[in-house]
C-alpha cells in the first residue's frame, strides 16, 4: 500500500504569491474554488461578492484577478468582465501534447538517473503504488492528481525540480479540470495501471529509452481518448487503428 496520503497540491500555486496577505487570500480562494468545482468554465468571478465574502477591499481581489487572467485562468473583457475560461476538446488535446513533453522529459532523466539515491526505487514504487490503488476508484480531476505526484516523484527522482514549475506554469491545473469532459478516467483505470507500470519498471532497470518510448504509447493512447476514440480495455491498444 502507498504511503502517500496526500495528491493535493497547495504548494504548486506558491510562486503565484503577491506577497500580501490580503491578495493572496483572494487567490487561493478562487484556486480552492476552481479545484472544488465551486467555480465552472464560463462562470462569472464578481469582484464585489468575493471581497464581501472574504471581507477584504475590491482592490485585492482586482489583483488576485488580473494575476490569474496572466496565468490563463481567467478571461478578462471590457464587457462582460471577468470570467472562469472555458476549453474545448481541440485545446485540451493541444495542452496535453505540450504537457506531454515535459512529462516525457522527465522520465528520461529519472531512468538515466535512477540509480543516485538509494530511495529513488522505492519511492518511485510508492507511487505507482497510489496510481493502482486508486484506478476506478476516484473521479476523473482527482485521478488526474494521483497521477500528477507520481510525476513529481519522478521530477524528483531525475533531480529535475523545474519541470515542477513547468507545469504549473503550463496550467495543468486549470485545464485538467476539463480531461473528464473527454476522457472517461474510470472507465480506463486498468489502462492507466498498465501503462504506467511499463513506464515504472523501464525507469526502475536504468532504460531511458524504454521509458520515454512507453510514456510515448501512454501519450498517443491518450490523445486517441480525447479525441473520442474508446478502445476495448481487454485488448492492447494499437496506435491508428
Amino acid at each position: 500500500m502507498s504511503d502517500i496520503t496526500d495528491f493535493s497540491f497547495p504548494d504548486i500555486f506558491e510562486s503565484l504569491s503577491t506577497g500580501r496577505d490580503s491578495s493572496d487570500r483572494v487567490l487561493q480562494a478562487i484556486i480552492n474554488g476552481l479545484l472544488a468545482g465551486r467555480y465552472q468554465p464560463g462562470e462569472r468571478v464578481v469582484a464585489r461578492q468575493l471581497a464581501e465574502e472574504l471581507e477584504v477591499s475590491i482592490v485585492p481581489v482586482r489583483e488576485a484577478i488580473h494575476l490569474l487572467a496572466g496565468e490563463g485562468v481567467i478571461d478578462l473583457t471590457a464587457r462582460k468582465g471577468a470570467r472562469i475560461r472555458s476549453m474545448d476538446r481541440e485545446e485540451v488535446s493541444a495542452w496535453w501534447r505540450i504537457q506531454s513533453v515535459v512529462a516525457k522529459l522527465g522520465v528520461g532523466f529519472a531512468a538515466r538517473r535512477i540509480n543516485r539515491r538509494d530511495d529513488s526505487v522505492a519511492r518511485l514504487q510508492d507511487a505507482m503504488d497510489l496510481i493502482r490503488e486508486n484506478a476506478g476508484a476516484l473521479d476523473g480531476f482527482e485521478y488526474l492528481m494521483v497521477l500528477l505526484r507520481y510525476h513529481m516523484v519522478i521530477h524528483d527522482v531525475a533531480e529535475m525540480p523545474q519541470l515542477n514549475e513547468a507545469t504549473r506554469r503550463l496550467g495543468f491545473f486549470f485545464w485538467a479540470i476539463f480531461f473528464p469532459a473527454y476522457i472517461p478516467v474510470r472507465e480506463y483505470g486498468q489502462m492507466y495501471i498498465r501503462n504506467h507500470q511499463r513506464v515504472t519498471d523501464a525507469i526502475v532497470n536504468g532504460d531511458p529509452a524504454g521509458a520515454e518510448a512507453a510514456y510515448q504509447y501512454h501519450i498517443d493512447w491518450t490523445i486517441a481518448l480525447i479525441e473520442g476514440e474508446r478502445p476495448d480495455i481487454s485488448k492492447p491498444w494499437v496506435h491508428g487503428s
